[in-house]
């Protein structure tokens, strides 16, 4: 009979256990934001990245409108989105970029409404999706472009799939669909394939946001301001339409002034005959300026 006395053990408290748990979740995060940061992973994070300047300025731009607070929270959420992919929490990360989604298009949504805006402002009303892409009224409809920037109007619709179809997908990691259009490992590792879709959903998030925040406030801008907004966007290789509609507006401006000039010349000569050239040399002038 063995009289060897048994080794008591020590029961662990719960702030032990805590701790040794979210260790280990920690070292786990670790592991995946390493592999996050290294090349060519980093390239991509640094140019996704680029898109929350890029909404700080808009901001900056527009003012002090009150609907631009939800833009600024966009800025914040998207960073967190951001945060969370680098450290391998995809679900958070793509629920994030459909957040972001909402703010945003909500935020010009409702820059078209006093009332509605302060309503939501005053949590009286809920954000509705459903309002925001409505085909009649929504932020890329026929009637808010052509109010704001009728030559967007061709374009709006392609910019307004791109939104619905974004919001689809990242709505399987909100509401725990089974997985069709984004795949998500079932621990807390680099997953390659979905670290390069979150990417691809980030660009598309861009896309429809400047092309939203073109399209409501391009005309309310000065041509200083416009100058701005299209160095910021020369970067983007696939936003060549949402140039296309700003340089629309400043091109036809001045033609509505261009018969002006001409009626005056007619009556001059009548008066003195000899001058006769003078109405002939000054007529073009008035488009030279025109350069966006």
């Amino acid at each position: 009979m063995s009289t060897t006395t048994p080794i008591a053990t020590v029961a662990k408290t719960p702030s032990e256990i805590a701790a040794e748990y979210f260790g280990q979740f920690h070292t786990q995060c670790e592991r995946v934001l390493t592999t996050s940061l290294a090349e060519p992973n980093l390239t991509k994070i640094a140019v996704s990245h680029q898109f929350a300047p890029e909404l700080l300025l808009w901001c900056s731009l527009i003012g002090d409108r009150r609907e631009m607070d939800l833009s600024r929270v966009a800025v914040h959420e998207y960073e967190y989105s951001l945060l969370a992919l680098a450290q391998g929490h995809y679900r958070h990360a793509f629920k994030g970029l459909r957040l972001v989604l909402e703010l945003t298009l909500q935020a010009v949504y409702l820059s078209a409404n006093e009332l509605r805006l302060r309503e939501w402002l005053s949590n009286r009303v809920d954000t509705s999706w459903g309002a925001i892409v409505d085909e009649k009224e929504g932020v890329f409809s026929p009637r808010f472009v052509k109010g704001f920037l009728p030559s967007f109007s061709d374009r709006a619709a392609h910019y307004g799939g791109l939104a619905v179809l974004l919001y689809r997908e990242c709505s399987e990691c909100v509401h725990g669909n089974i997985p069709k259009h984004i795949p998500l490992p079932k621990s807390i590792v680099f997953e390659q394939a979905t670290f390069d879709l979150w990417h691809r959903k980030a660009e598309t998030l861009r896309l429809v946001v400047h092309s939203a925040l073109a399209l409501r406030y391009f005309n309310d801008l000065n041509a200083g301001t416009r100058a701005k907004l299209v160095s910021l966007l020369n970067h983007l290789a696939t936003v060549n339409e949402i140039k296309a509609a700003f340089a629309a507006p400043a091109a036809t401006a001045p033609a509505a002034t261009a018969p002006v000039t001409t009626a005056p010349a007619a009556t001059a000569p009548a008066a003195t005959a000899p001058v006769t050239t003078a109405p002939v040399t000054t007529a073009p002038s008035p488009t030279a300026p025109i350069v966006i």
